[in-house]
């Protein structure tokens, strides 16, 4: 079980009047997950191994606001109160076999099947108040099955090449409605001497649930919805071509490209997220979206030695395109990364002591900003006379980067080899020059009562000690 939870609060007392009053404010995101697994392994035969296991897991997403303004005494003034959240998860059970079949040394098959009993809640919205009633809004939850089963093969087709061939089959039934797939996959390698390989593969994949992800301003929420009878199965096809170089069994150079064709995608239509309850979650989003991405991952790796480690770089471009979004244009997707970089050093004084560090980088994430603003006249009719209301231009989709992201994690490690195990001390520092990574963005003023661009952050520098005990 975990949990996680992002929150902001404020509080003010004052005195007027001769009575005392507490206004107190609060909004917050919680998400977290139960993960539990039984597995029984079991040896048939000497050729043929099997692992049968039976999970059940559970995803919970949470966004939450409240006020609530106190007056002392009670007669002096007006006390409110006021709670709204949105509750949206998934909970699956699901079993599945897997089999490990060994009839020579030139094959390696591995087969089995699964099925899985999803449960989706898009998303339900409830309010309180002190002057009105409670109130609950949303969708409906939303059953769906899922079978696969699944076969490939190791083949050694000489000293030199070595082949995996496979193919998925896979099926989704949700609203009486069946979808299906047939999912090939192949890759290769083949050796060119003793120090040098070439690899190549192809894989076609099927996924039966979404992501939908706001794209403009405030708290990030990423909602994970099923395939319906209105909303198909997002698909991809993707290849890949790389070479790898060893030197003097120690180091290792790799290099790899990729292309990822993807269709089927949705996202939320401009000016909807997930408050829009009031109407199914199926009304609010694009579907029939495309997609593409692709790239290169350089790997350079020290395999042993006092020290050991590697450095990774990725350059990737990740975009996607629908007919009722951006007039239709191309926009890079919420997660395209430009630049992926990670650094892990792990150097080993002696026996019983050694020092890690890991930096990483990565491009911030791409944001829609509302480029101006105008009033909004329509309540009142009159130019003069707005409440204080503006509307938000926005140009093109995703078309602001945050702030790009990094941090520095490093960590001392000393043990004690004993006769009935091990223990170890761990002494380490997550962030440790306490870099401000974006978490989301909002819209507001400066101490000057301009407006502006506030960035909110999570985890500032955070030391930890940890003991461990092997036997």
């Amino acid at each position: 079980m975990g949990d996680d939870k992002a929150y902001e609060k404020f509080k003010d007392e004052y005195d007027r009047g001769g009575a005392h009053t507490i206004y107190k404010d609060e909004f917050g995101l919680k998400w977290g997950n139960i993960i539990t697994a039984f597995r029984w392994n079991s040896v048939i035969n000497p050729k043929l191994f099997s692992n049968v296991t039976t999970t059940f897991s559970r995803y919970k997403f949470n966004v939450s606001s409240e006020y609530e303004i106190t007056t002392t005494p009670s007669n002096a003034g007006e006390n409110k109160f006021s709670k709204d959240e949105y509750i949206s998860g998934i909970r699956d059970w699901a079993t599945k076999i897997d089999f490990d079949y060994l009839p020579d040394p030139n094959h390696y098959v591995r087969f089995g099947a699964n099925a899985i009993w999803h449960t989706f809640s898009p998303g339900v919205y409830t309010y309180r108040s002190d002057i009105d009633q409670d109130t609950t809004l949303g969708a409906t939850r939303v059953n769906a099955n899922e079978l696969a089963v699944y076969i490939e093969d190791d083949i050694k087709v000489s000293d030199h090449l070595k082949v995996n061939i496979g193919g998925h089959a896979s099926f989704f039934y949700v609203d009486n409605k069946w979808y299906h797939s047939f999912q090939p996959r192949i890759s290769a390698r083949y050796l060119l001497g003793n120090d040098f390989s070439l690899k190549a593969s192809f894989a076609s994949m099927t996924q039966f649930i979404h992501l939908l992800t706001n794209a403009g301003l405030g708290l990030p929420t990423d909602l994970w919805v099923p395939s319906t009878a209105k909303v198909k199965p997002q698909q991809a096809d993707q290849v890949a071509l790389g070479l790898a170089k060893t030197y003097r069994s120690k180091y290792e150079f790799s290099l790899e490209g990729y292309y990822k064709k993807m269709k089927n995608l949705i996202e939320y239509k401009d000016g909807a997220s997930f408050v829009n309850v009031e109407t199914d979650w199926q009304d609010n989003i694009a579907i029939n979206g495309k997609g593409e991405s692709y790239g290169a991952e350089l790997l350079l790796q020290k395999k042993n030695g006092k020290l050991t480690g590697w450095i990774g770089y990725t350059l990737s471009w990740t975009n996607r395109q629908f007919d009722d979004l951006n007039f239709g244009k191309w926009f890079p997707y919420k997660y395209d990364r430009r630049h992926d970089v990670s650094v892990a050093l792990t150097h080993t004084w002696n026996d019983r002591m050694d020092f890690s560090l890991v930096w990483v980088y990565g491009t911030g994430n791409a944001v829609t900003l509302p480029t101006s603003q105008y009033p909004d006249n329509s309540y009142s009719g009159s130019p003069n006379n707005n409440y204080g209301s503006e509307l938000n231009y926005y140009g093109t989709r995703n078309d602001f980067r945050m702030r790009s992201y990094h941090r520095l994690d490093f960590s001392f490690s000393f043990w004690k080899t004993r006769t009935w195990g091990q223990t170890k001390w761990t002494v380490g520092v997550y962030n440790a020059y306490s870099r401000r990574n974006p978490f989301f963005m909002q819209l507001g003023y400066d101490r000057h009562g301009d407006k502006k661009f506030i960035q909110y952050s999570l985890f500032p520098v955070i030391p930890s000690i940890t003991y461990s005990i092997k036997f």
